[in-house]
């Protein structure tokens, strides 16, 4: 198996263990499902490194807790050292068959532990078996619409300068490329969306229309509430999750739209949400990825009709 092929898979991996890290924070019972999802990390882990290492087992012969056995001896025949945690990761196995067999669910204090545990897995065994580090696996590599994959490439790179608002700046533009992206290939002959919820008011404010007083506050105020809604139907209707959405719209600026197509981003006054943090910024970062995933699971091109 090439690299490259590897590390495509294991960015699903390290996706899937950040979905299960998000899950480990949710109130019981919402975090159970954690358990699940780590195992589910660790075994196609497992699975993948047994492929890459070239062994002749196949995953349905292997049972999750032997494959300790079968890694080290690969690892050992290329000196390098044998697989870790296999202690944790056997008490996440245990974890998993109780619930998922028995229906007893796993206590927060041990959810805390496994996601400790599973985060050594990885950090440990990746870079003994694949030669990378976890924390340069990207999953920017599971996107396909380049113009977003640029932008948050470009914002991982500020993150790690320091720079959080000019890293905000570039995922705020990532995802509003990455949603007009989507529609505009969803265009038909005419240039009609099906995610057209009405014209985009550009100049229809107090300012450009002359309004002054009552007047022009209703304006102003029936134009952001038109705008919000249209936002707000557009993102429903894409599949993506809204109350995420919520939390990163607070975060990030705001993208005004000019003319002829530029985007830029504008700063708001942030107030009492205070200075955002490296934390908030991969909060965005994966939001975008994820919002991106959902778009690509069902994806197709509007086939417009030939001229005879």
């Amino acid at each position: 198996m090439e690299i490259e092929q590897a590390m495509r898979r294991l960015a699903f991996i390290k996706y899937l263990h950040n979905v299960g890290i998000e899950q480990a924070g949710k109130p019981e019972p919402f975090c159970w499902t954690s358990v699940l999802t780590f195992h589910d990390a660790v075994e196609l882990f497992l699975e993948l490194s047994s492929e890459y290492l070239h062994s002749d087992k196949r995953p349905r012969d292997v049972k999750f807790m032997q494959y300790w056995d079968e890694l080290s001896a690969l690892l050992k025949e290329k000196g390098k050292r044998e697989l870790t945690q296999r202690a944790s990761m056997d008490k996440l196995n245990g974890a998993r068959v109780e619930f998922k067999h028995h229906g007893t669910p796993p206590s927060k204090s041990a959810i805390e532990d496994f996601r400790s545990s599973v985060r050594n897995f990885f950090e440990e065994n990746t870079q003994t078996v694949f030669d990378v580090d976890f924390a340069d696996i990207a999953l920017l590599e599971l996107v396909r619409y380049d113009s977003t994959k640029n932008c948050l490439k470009k914002a991982e790179g500020l993150l790690k300068q320091g720079k959080i608002e000019d890293a905000l700046d570039e995922v705020a533009l990532a995802f509003t490329q990455l949603i007009d992206d989507y529609e505009n290939r969803k265009r038909d002959e005419f240039g009609r969306s099906p995610f057209f919820f009405g014209e985009r008011m550009y100049f229809l404010d107090s300012f450009f229309m002359g309004l002054e007083g009552k007047l022009g506050d209703f304006v102003d105020k029936t134009k952001e509430s038109i705008e919000a809604i249209q936002e707000v139907v557009k993102i429903l209707s894409m599949g993506i999750d809204y109350r995420r959405y919520a939390r990163f719209r607070l975060l990030t600026p705001y993208i005004e739209r000019y003319v002829g197509g530029k985007l830029e981003a504008v700063r708001m006054n942030r107030g009492s949400r205070g200075t955002p943090t490296v934390e908030d910024v991969d909060f965005c970062i994966n939001f975008v990825i994820e919002s991106a995933l959902a778009l690509q699971e069902f994806d197709f091109e509007v086939t417009k009709a030939q001229e005879e």
